[in-house]
Formats: C-alpha cells, sequence, structure tokens
C-alpha cells in the first residue's frame, strides 16, 4: 500500500542485537590444532639453536616469545608490556603477573615448569648481556628500547608464513585460542580457563566449552560399530 508505513518492533530488534552479543563458537574461532603448536614451536626452536650456535640474539629471543605466547594464551601487547618484576618464578612461584587488557582483569598466569625454566635462562642471558633485569626493566628489549607488540607480531608471523599456517582469520591472535581451546579440552575445566585468560565474566570463557565441528565427528563416528 503506498504511503504505508514500515513498523520495526522493538522486541524483534532488541533480540536482532542481543543475537549478536552470544559467543561465537569454536567452529567460528580461528585456532591452530596440536600438531601445528608442535611445529610453530620446533620452528622456532631450531631457529633458537642455531641463533645460539652462531652468537646471535634473535633466534634466542624468538624462540622466548613463542614458548611464552604458546604456555600462556597471553596477547602480544601483554607479552610486550611484561617487565622483569612481573615474572614470579622465584622458590616455589610458577606465574606471571598481568597487567589489565581488553575487557581482562589484572592477575596471574600459571606456567608449566618448562616455561619457568626457559625465563630463568632468558633473565641470566639479558644480565650477561648487560641488559637490565631490575623489576621495573622489560622482558623483551630492541637494539634501544622496549620492543613493540607489532614486532613481537612480525616474528610469529615469519614462523607462520614459513609454515604455511599464516591465513586470513588465522594468526598471531590464533595462539591465544588455540591454547584455551587446548586447557578447555585438557582437564574440561571451565573455571580454570576463565582463571588462566582472565576473564571478567565466564561467559567470555563459554566459546571454549563449545563442541567443535570436529570434536563433534570424531565422537559420533563408529558409535554403534
Amino acid at each position: 500500500m503506498q504511503g504505508a508505513q514500515i513498523i520495526q518492533f522493538p522486541g524483534a530488534l532488541a533480540g536482532k542485537r542481543r543475537e549478536r552479543r552470544r559467543p561465537t563458537s569454536t567452529d567460528k574461532i580461528k585456532y591452530f590444532s596440536e600438531v601445528e603448536i608442535k611445529l610453530i614451536r620446533k620452528a622456532a626452536r631450531e631457529h633458537h639453536e642455531a641463533g645460539i650456535s652462531k652468537g646471535r640474539v634473535t633466534g634466542v629471543r624468538s624462540w622466548m616469545i613463542v614458548d611464552l605466547l604458546t604456555n600462556t594464551g597471553l596477547r602480544v601487547s601483554e607479552a610486550a608490556n611484561l617487565k622483569c618484576g612481573d615474572l614470579r618464578i622465584g622458590y616455589g612461584q610458577s606465574e606471571i603477573h598481568v597487567e589489565n587488557e581488553k575487557g581482562n582483569v589484572s592477575g596471574t598466569v600459571v606456567i608449566p615448569p618448562g616455561l619457568k625454566t626457559h625465563l630463568r635462562s632468558s633473565l641470566n642471558r639479558k644480565q650477561a648481556q648487560g641488559e637490565g633485569v631490575a623489576d621495573s626493566d622489560y622482558l623483551f628489549m630492541g637494539k634501544k628500547e622496549p620492543m613493540r607488540p607489532q614486532a613481537l607480531q612480525f616474528i610469529v608471523k615469519g614462523y607462520l608464513r614459513r609454515l604455511g599456517l599464516y591465513e586470513k582469520g588465522r594468526s598471531v591472535h590464533s595462539l591465544k585460542h588455540s591454547y584455551a581451546v587446548a586447557l578447555y579440552q585438557k582437564e574440561r575445566d571451565l573455571p580454570a580457563v576463565q582463571k588462566q585468560l582472565r576473564h571478567v565474566s565466564v561467559q567470555s570463557t563459554l566459546v571454549y566449552a563449545d563442541v567443535s565441528k570436529a570434536d563433534l565427528e570424531r565422537q559420533v563416528k563408529g558409535m554403534w560399530n
């Protein structure tokens, strides 16, 4: 009818807005498989070993960055902002203090023994090279100033491209998703994942509890055979 008004019901609009806020399922989250994470770590470790044999720092530092990101789920911005005093790796301690970042709360991330050992050796190396290791000194230093998040991204992207893993929607930030998915699938402990990722609300963590399509296909395959 000419001149008729199109009426939009508030309830319908509100429903659309609520739908946009629903957590994304793991089918839409881009993350790396366990095999792929191991390949990334292997490439960085080999670069590290080559760097030691040639007396170069770049490979040594790159492996520290990859080891940290894959074992903590930190964002590159959080990793770049770490100071030596944020490392709680003394006797009986195995955690890292992380400042508030993008809706997360300031808190600590528990780390595995291997990463703790690596961090301690990294501090020893920094000190031997004349770099500051005081509480206020940055963990990752460039030639004259702290490394920026873009520098850490560039390093990780180099390994992803070399391994043919870099693609749209699946890049450096996917390491965080990979860590969260693997951590949840290990024990199915949602509160533990929430605490490690420092999410304010468990709603932000629920996305990692969704059963991915690959997991579902594996579980239903041959149920009655």
